[in-house]
């Protein structure tokens, strides 16, 4: 909080400061109230500034600290970040399903066309096994 605790005062005193040196240039000139006023948007534009360089150095130094330490977890979780969850799990889910078509399609066609068994697998899987254990049976006879 230390730098950060001083915007207000920074802001306060940037315009005062406009506001006094266009009442100083007023009273030399006799422009009364002109310069006071210009000078007094030059503080707020000065008091504008110095909050958006603090706030971009709180950017940065919070940057930092979520790369050094990660990003914390959310405490109590929001209607937005829980609809965000699910979609990324039931895209995470999408994939896993089209990777593990693609590997039963490979194995298929590497298996002459049969089937792969697996739960709730048609005939083909069970036909594929009894075709494979007998085809070892009969490498061990031939031996």
């Amino acid at each position: 909080m230390g730098q950060y605790g001083t915007i207000g005062i920074e802001m306060v005193l940037s315009m005062l400061v406009g506001l006094w040196i266009g009442t100083k240039i007023d009273e030399k000139l006799g422009t009364a109230p002109w310069m006071a006023v210009l000078w007094f948007f030059f503080g707020c534009a000065a008091a504008g500034r110095s909050v958006y360089r603090a706030w971009k150095g709180m950017q940065v130094e919070a940057k930092r600290e979520e790369e050094q330490e990660g990003n914390p977890a959310q405490a109590f979780p929001d209607e937005k970040s829980v609809a965000w969850q699910r979609e990324e799990d039931r895209k995470a889910r999408e994939i896993r399903e089209a990777a593990l078509e693609g590997e039963i399609k490979d194995l298929e066609n590497a298996g002459g066309g049969a089937k792969v068994g697996g739960p709730g697998a048609e005939d083909g899987g069970a036909e594929a096994a009894e075709e494979a254990e007998a085809s070892k049976k009969a490498e061990k006879r031939d031996g």
